[in-house]
């Protein structure tokens, strides 16, 4: 088979896929009904309404679970390491085939969600990332391949024939995985906040921390407005803030990170950038790019190093010398939008772990809290299958060993530098 055959089959595979996952499983049709409160089953109390708490807190009342969703601000505001527009979603992950797996779990997840709920929330553009690391490139070839996940290997020719639109000078070779692509981001957070509630969750905007303790055990929460809050099982999932929250056992193991977004405008009529036209873009050292959905063409560029954030003192306001690298990320890949006004920006919260592993596990003093953070900033793609996992863990339906592994607390320890692997 020649190298244009082969990736003219793999492009049949991803079509292939992705019509697969627009027809809904039994599963997803399992989970449109609402179920009955189940009377064994614990209280539970999901603190946090991002990408871990929201869908964790769905996936326990859609279980049977009686679960309150409690949330600082709401359901996709915009100081949420959750926040923001537009998310990634793929599966290259250098040798970690674990984040594979779960990232095309988590593909048809979304599709399937995206027609319970009735909203658009998953736009498949693929994503092409050129001149990865040659170690990297041949891990995820073989991971792929194992996987069953389609993809292709481009030249820089055969990249700028395919999308002519693009800046493609230089580049050796291109990773393109068709089955991937963009993600609504507050908007899908809301949507899966408003769907518990119709499936019987409580979901109040309030600040909750651990309460009294006794026999190894939380008692309670603590309210902000003095009072308290009895709970059979508490989650905190609350992001950036659960060093604040948990100082005793997440000082320095979960570090908020500062990450700036611009969104470009596209010339008016020209939508030679829009999903449809033009894949998402993963450069390793220059950042990452969506393509436009609604709301401009995003770029996260690289080398902002780990600034710090306090996501509750900090302000949001972008910084000229990410600007200036956002621009040279637009004149090297997208060079159409050189010179396009910045329509909108962010500086969105990461929280970081220090291996990049979530951290997925009980509180080791208290036996009912549980711990779900650390999305180093490729959490979010992983929401409907994350729910899922820890939905099932915290009810005890499941427990996998390689995740219960690589997620517990113990597999992880304080440090105050590193490198996030994003998006």
């Amino acid at each position: 088979m020649t190298e244009l055959d082969r990736r003219s089959v793999l492009v049949g595979m991803a079509s292939a896929g992705v019509g697969m996952v627009s027809a809904p499983s039994k599963a997803a049709e399992n989970r449109k009904r609402a179920p009955a409160i189940l009377h064994n089953l614990p209280d539970v109390t999901v603190v946090g309404a991002g990408a871990f708490g929201a869908w964790t807190a769905l996936c326990l009342r859609e279980r049977g679970a009686k679960v309150t969703l409690l949330d600082s601000f709401g359901a996709g505001n915009a100081r949420q390491a959750s926040g923001d527009e537009t998310r990634q979603i793929r599966a290259a992950y250098g040798d970690r085939e674990i984040y594979s797996r779960w990232a095309m779990a988590a593909f048809t997840r979304w599709h399937e969600r995206q027609e319970e709920f009735k909203r658009r929330l998953i736009f498949d553009n693929g994503v092409l990332s050129p001149n990865e690391p040659l170690t990297q490139f041949e891990a995820e070839k073989r991971i792929f391949t194992k996987l069953n996940i389609p993809f292709e290997v481009l030249s820089a020719d055969e990249c700028k024939k395919r999308w002519p639109q693009g800046g493609f000078e230089g580049d050796e070779r291109a990773l393109f995985e068709p089955r991937a692509g963009i993600v609504k981001a507050r908007e899908s957070l809301i949507a899966a906040t408003e769907v518990f509630t119709q499936k019987g969750g409580l979901y109040k905007v309030g600040m909750a921390v651990p309460g009294s303790a006794a026999g190894g055990k939380m008692a309670n929460l603590k309210l902000a407005d003095g009072t308290t809050l009895s709970t059979g099982v508490a989650i905190f999932a609350c992001g950036p803030w659960l060093p604040k929250v948990l100082p005793d056992i997440l000082t320095g193991f979960v570090r908020p990170i500062r990450s700036e977004v611009f969104y470009v405008g596209s010339p008016p009529g020209d939508l030679s950038y829009h999903w449809e036209r033009f894949p998402n873009i993963w450069s390793e050292r220059g950042g990452y790019s969506l393509s436009d959905v609604d709301y401009g063409y995003k770029v996260a560029p690289g080398g902002r190093g780990n600034l710090a954030i306090d996501p509750d003192t900090d302000e949001r306001i972008v910084s000229p010398i990410m600007w200036d690298l956002a621009r040279r990320f637009v004149a090297q890949r997208t060079p159409g939008l050189v010179g396009q006004p910045i329509v909108a920006s962010r500086v969105c919260n990461l929280e970081n772990s220090d291996n990049s592993h979530f951290i997925i596990d009980t509180h080791p003093a208290m036996s009912n809290v549980w711990v779900a953070g650390g999305g180093s900033g490729h959490a979010f793609k992983m929401g409907p299958q994350s729910g899922e996992y820890i939905a099932d863990r915290v009810l005890g339906i499941a427990d996998p060993a390689e995740e219960k592994g690589l997620f517990a607390l113990s597999a992880h320890h304080a440090v105050s530098t590193g490198t996030p692997q994003r998006e």
